[in-house]
């Protein structure tokens, strides 16, 4: 019984020993986040961080600055050091990170200054220019031969986060991935969305853009929200119980954290459009309000795409049968333009004039792309003599037999209809609670509805683009389309 106690003992103080010793044995390593042909964020502190053992003292030098900076290992082996902010940059610069202990040295070469945008959400994220991807069937972008072949903006650089779940927060990527920069060799593999937004951003103001893409295809909301935020509020706990809650922000946003950014873009929903009403307003917005704590910047902003008009009988089934009036898409999109309304420094690029309706996987890709690039130029760099959105609904009055739609000022500057007849997608409904289509004509900046036939009045609600899949033409000047609305709140409607 003795030596088996002693045995015993043995075995534990070795365990203990290897559990104390086990930073001890960590490679001298940077995160995986950074590497050659990164973008450095720009007037903000950087940091560098990586692993090393435990006590061991490690230098940073940057080209940029005449000074170095000194971090030592903590007992779990980490280490970061920060750097001061510095102006935007096109000259390639260079990271030398020293481990002064074995002498070992890491280089990142050929890094720009400029800004940095996280990227994600689910397939139409993450779908890249080409035709080569891990989506059967996908055509490519419209003309992406064409936009490949010019796509020579070297200042543009893709970090694409490896696919990678995980049932806790994890202070590194599971793998390895590479920075690379946008040339017609690799750019048929750089995410449509984020290419067509950087571009257009480098473009009007001549900044480095550096794009990392987190996103995976067939994904919800709550796979990329903390558990702690699921599990703060009781109808998202209550809701959101299935067991990939919170893996991909643990294995593919979590370890961003200490990277410093500019703000961030997110094209999902298709995962969660059957979610009850207002169930997805209340998630995301938590959710964006979460990422802002971690990355600890600020009120980072935030710009989402609004689903496009899709027909869901040419996918899989249709569940609303052909009533062209069924809005259970419509009643996600509001959920969405709702997370803008009810979170600060937000931003929504809206699609209905995209005419793909079969596509989930819309090809033009372009116009959503430079519209969130227009919310970023307005909004977050001050171009504001740049048009960043549609027409807004701000009110309408009845006018005899006719209803006026009145938009938010700004917003409807130029109204017309692209140069066709006007898309019909205005109802009104009137004591009886029945939507009847209403004929529309644009008059100068508002639009006039003739109030339908057998319609009992009193006029009660309005409704524009307010069903599935309604492909609209109704725009402003800068030809970005109207906003879908709805003044009721009916639930069996």
């Amino acid at each position: 019984m003795k030596r088996l106690y002693l045995l015993i003992s043995i075995i534990c103080l070795t365990g203990s020993y290897c559990l104390a010793r086990q930073p001890d044995s960590v490679a001298f390593s940077v995160s995986k986040v950074l590497g050659d042909n990164m973008v450095v964020q720009r007037d903000k502190p950087f940091t560098v961080w990586g692993q090393a053992p435990t006590g061991h003292k490690i230098e940073v030098t940057v080209s940029w600055s005449r000074k170095s900076f000194a971090a030592t290992s903590n007992s779990q082996g980490v280490w970061e050091v920060k750097i001061p902010a510095a102006s935007a940059n096109t000259k390639a610069q260079i990271i030398v990170v020293k481990d002064i202990v074995n002498t070992a040295v890491i280089r990142l070469n050929n890094i720009l200054i400029g800004d940095v945008w996280i990227c994600s959400g689910q397939s139409n994220m993450e779908m890249p220019i080409d035709s080569i991807s891990p989506f059967p069937g996908f055509p490519g972008v419209t003309d992406y031969k064409a936009e490949i072949a010019a796509a020579n903006y070297p200042a543009l650089r893709l970090f694409k986060i490896p696919y990678g779940r995980s049932d806790a927060p994890e202070d590194n990527l599971k793998h390895n991935a590479l920075w690379n920069k946008c040339t017609p060799d690799n750019a048929g593999k750089f995410s449509a969305l984020a290419y067509f937004f950087a571009r257009k951003v480098h473009i009007e103001i001549n900044v480095p853009i550096g794009l990392v893409v987190s996103a995976l295809g067939a994904t919800s909301g709550e796979e990329w929200t903390a558990r702690k935020v699921i599990d703060s509020d009781d109808a998202l706990k209550s809701f959101y119980k299935h067991d990939k809650v919170s893996k991909l922000y643990n294995g593919m946003i979590y370890p961003l954290k200490k990277l410093a950014v500019k703000g961030f873009l997110w094209d999902q929903g298709e995962g969660n459009r059957n979610d009850p009403p207002g169930m997805y307003t209340r998630l995301n917005s938590a959710m964006i309000k979460d990422w802002r704590a971690i990355f600890n910047q600020g009120q980072l902003p935030f710009y989402f795409v609004q689903m496009t008009p899709y027909a869901a009988k040419f996918f899989f089934t249709n569940p609303w049968g052909d009533d062209p009036k069924a809005s259970d898409y419509a009643r996600f999109r509001e959920d969405q333009m709702l997370v803008r309304t009810h979170t600060p420094n937000t931003g929504m690029a809206v699609n209905m004039d995209i005419d793909e309706i079969v596509h989930i996987h819309w090809q033009n890709k372009k116009p959503t792309g430079e519209r969130l690039a227009l919310l970023a130029l307005n909004q977050t760099y001050g171009h504001k003599n740049i048009q960043a959105v549609g027409p807004q609904y701000a009110g309408h009055k009845v006018n005899g037999d006719k209803v006026i739609i009145e938009y938010v000022a700004g917003t409807s500057n130029g109204l017309n209809a692209g140069g066709k007849p006007l898309a019909q997608h205005f109802y009104v409904a009137g004591a009886d609670s029945v939507f009847r289509q209403a004929a529309a004509t644009i008059r100068d900046n508002i639009v006039e509805l003739a109030i339908p036939e057998g319609t009992p009045m009193p006029v009660l609600a309005v409704r524009y683009a307010f069903t599935n899949f309604p492909v609209t033409n109704l725009q402003n000047s800068a030809g970005l389309p109207a906003e879908p609305f709805r003044t009721d709140k009916w639930i069996s409607n």
